[in-house]
């Protein structure tokens, strides 16, 4: 649930940033989405279900559920780091 919630907002960060670049909002506001979701599922399967499943077997569920979490983390420094990197530079010069 927060991850979707975190999904959410950088859709709309990224939105009102292009909008006002006079970029395409909806299409950069995908681009905000996929850039959290894709870092945060291929880190969700590849290191944290793995460590999970390591921990649970040691009964450290308190380390297992900050753990399930860090997908999220990871996920929103990404979309960040496109933000800060690409949005951001990208302006209306170069759509024409």
């Amino acid at each position: 649930m927060i991850g979707g919630i975190i999904a959410i907002l950088i859709a709309l960060w990224f939105y009102r940033t292009a909008e006002s670049r006079h970029l395409s909002g909806i299409q950069w506001a995908i681009g905000g989405a996929i850039a959290f979701y894709i870092p945060n599922f291929i880190w969700s399967l590849m290191v944290a279900k793995p460590m999970m499943n390591q921990l649970h077997a040691q009964n450290a569920t308190g380390m297992a559920s900050m753990l399930g979490f860090s997908s999220v983390f990871v996920g929103a420094v990404v979309a960040i780091l496109v933000h800060v990197l690409v949005l951001r530079r990208t302006g209306a010069s170069a759509t024409h």
